[in-house]
């Protein structure tokens, strides 16, 4: 069985969507091509319970995975911490 991820979308009104999903590969530098893929689509594509979820990516605060993709795209910040 894949290793299971979660993927928490915050919104620019403020609520928010968390998805469950398997890995969707194990060749790390396929998942950073798919990653940078949708980050550069005007929409994020998910298939949930069998139906295509297309969500605009302007109404997308920000995207949270965890836990995190072992290939990252480039550039990202390695290490950082959330503080209050």
């Amino acid at each position: 069985m894949k290793p299971l991820k979660h993927l928490y979308l915050h919104f620019q009104d403020g609520q928010r969507l968390i998805l469950r999903f398997p890995q969707q590969s194990d060749d790390p530098g396929s998942i950073a091509r798919n990653l940078r893929k949708q980050l550069e689509s005007p929409f994020l594509s998910i298939q949930v319970d069998g139906d295509l979820l297309l969500i605009p990516r302007e109404s997308i605060k920000y995207l949270q995975v965890c836990p995190a993709p072992a290939a990252l795209p480039e550039p990202t910040i390695i290490g950082a911490e959330l503080v209050d």
